[in-house]
This record gives structure tokens, sequence and C-alpha cells, in this order.
């Protein structure tokens, strides 16, 4: 389980870091939310934990670009904005939990693993596995099987996409349809689907560039083959 904080106190990143590292979670930690950005565009994380008082962006202004973007990651605020409307407007903002400063280690590893188990119960409801030729989906773990043997390890929203990829497989697949079914907006920029696509081709085919299992079809969208 990845976990990125953006926080740009020092400290508050390294005790956070600390604390998440002995409970078995992947770390990683950005003092802005420029830094946060490149790590996310690389590797989207499970969960985000964000401070609101940050240069460059606040943590409400980036959690509204990342939600413009099509990014649905997990979201804590950890702030000492401790307010009614400031928890509002962070809820308002498509925050699952807000915690204020200063607050005590153990409860956040607590806040932390209610909300993992709840994003691990919804991706539970309603979604059997899917196998289509060598390649099996396993919703409700978030992993990708080939042959039987290799296992990848994806993302929620990476695991909606192929979800629908596979479920139609060796059918035509719009941009539209995609972001109606994984993101529920046809008006969400066409390109974070892309952006999506090329993760899964990284960890999906042997040649990311020569894709024999996620096809693009010009002026339609992808087509899933088994083949």
């Amino acid at each position: 389980m990845y976990i990125l904080v953006v926080d740009d106190e020092p400290i508050a990143n390294a005790l956070v870091k600390f604390v998440l590292d002995k409970e078995g979670y992947d770390v990683e930690t950005a003092d802005n939310p420029r830094a946060a950005m490149q790590l996310i565009e690389k590797r989207e994380p499970d969960l985000l934990l964000l401070d609101v008082r940050m240069p460059y962006l606040n943590g409400f202004e980036f959690s509204s670009k990342l939600r413009e973007e099509g990014y649905d990651t997990p979201l804590i605020f950890m702030t000492a904005q401790d307010t009614v409307e400031s928890k509002l407007q962070g809820f308002r903002l498509g925050a699952d939990d807000y915690i204020c400063k200063p607050y005590h280690p153990q409860e956040l590893v607590a806040r932390v693993h209610a909300l993992m188990r709840r994003v691990k119960h919804n991706s539970q409801i309603g979604m059997p596995s899917i196998r289509v030729g060598r390649i099996e989906l396993f919703p409700a773990d978030l992993k990708v099987v080939i042959n039987d043997s290799t296992t990848y390890t994806l993302t929620h929203t990476e695991m909606m996409v192929l979800r629908v990829l596979m479920s139609h497989a060796e059918q035509s697949v719009s941009r539209d349809q995609l972001l109606t079914e994984v993101w529920n907006d046809e008006e969400n920029s066409s390109n974070i689907v892309d952006v999506y696509i090329r993760r899964l081709r990284t960890k999906l085919e042997p040649d990311a560039n020569k894709p024999r299992h996620i096809l693009s079809m010009r002026g339609i969208g992808y087509k899933f083959t088994g083949k």
C-alpha cells in the first residue's frame, strides 16, 4: 500500500513517514504540491495525506486540481485549521477524512487503517474476478495475474479502467465510456484516460510501445484482447 504525504514542514513529514513505515506501508513525502504532482504522475498513491497551508497551492486548491484531472485517490487532510468551515470545505472537495493538528500518531494510524478497510470493502462489492486469455483481474485485491504466475498490484483507478476494458473484451471502448464508467464524468479531459492506459501497458505488456492486449482504436478509444 503506497501512501504519499504532502506537508511543507520537514519534521511533520518525517514523523508521519516514520509512523506509517512501522505499520508496513510504502511511504513517500513531498514538501509542496508541485513536487507531489511529479510523484503522482509517476505513480498514483493508494492514499494521499495532505496538509492545507503550503506554498504554491494550498491543500484545498491542490485537491481540487487533482479531482479536475480525474484522480480519485483517497484523501485525508492533516491541518491545524480546525474550524467547522475548513472541515466542511475539505469534505466538499472530496476528502475522506480530516484530522486536526496536533494529533497523536496512533490516531493517524487508526484513521489510515479505517479508510483503507473501507476502500478495500467497497472494491469488493459486486466485483468478481475476470479472466481474458492469460490475464486475470482480481478487483477485490487490486491485483492482476498474468499466466497464473506474475502478479502486479494496481491502484483503484487502474483496476477500474482495466475492469471496464476486460468486461468488454474484443470490443472497442470509447474514451467517453471510460470517463463515464470510471470517473462518472463525461466532461473530464480524455487525456486522463490515456495516462491510465499508459500505466496499464507498462505493467501488462511485454513492450509497452508495441501493445498486444490494450490496443488503440483510432478515432474510437481502446480494445482489450486476450490473444
